[in-house]
């Protein structure tokens, strides 16, 4: 089963949210590409490089790390984290450049389907610890009422109330 909840965050409202999670518990934040097998650990939700923002990262546990699976795409030269199969939250930030500021969202699934056909289920150590982020992340932000159930950061609801535009 998928868990997912959108959000609206600004850079500020990110750095916050990363802040009340590492009060909660210990975490590692991946880039989903790497040059490696390895998945590539960064230290920031804000982490970004002059040519590749990276907007997609994933959440996990430091004692999973070597749980992550990683997939070659030869035809791009790097290797891609395989959330379907590995220990992890997806967190796709929000494109924000002042103008508009992007829908974003945290995602993570308690199993997979195997080989075989069958039902294999991620451990419970991480499935409660994905439970706890999600929650932290929802009650951090406030619940906004659209056509969705999303969340909006502090700084992100100023910046909407001041006339910025929220983009789906």
């Amino acid at each position: 089963m998928g868990h997912q909840s959108g959000f609206y965050l600004t850079p500020k409202d990110k750095a916050d949210l990363e802040q009340r999670l590492r009060e909660k518990t210990d975490f590692i934040i991946l880039l989903d590409e790497s040059p490696t097998a390895s998945p590539r650990v960064v230290d920031s939700l804000n982490f970004s490089e002059p040519d590749n923002p990276w907007w997609s990262k994933y959440l996990a546990r430091p004692e999973d790390l070597d749980k992550i699976t990683t997939r070659h795409v030869k035809t791009q030269g790097y290797w891609t984290v395989e959330y379907l199969f590995s220990p992890v939250l997806e967190f796709s930030g929000c494109f924000f450049d002042g103008k508009i500021l992007r829908r974003g969202r945290v995602y993570y699934v308690d199993g997979f389907y195997g080989p075989d056909g069958g039902w294999v289920e991620k451990s419970e150590a991480f499935r409660k610890w994905a439970r706890m982020v999600h929650t932290t992340i929802k009650k951090s932000l406030k619940r906004r009422d659209s056509q969705y159930v999303e969340y909006i950061g502090a700084d992100a609801q100023a910046w909407v109330d001041a006339g910025g535009q929220l983009v789906n």
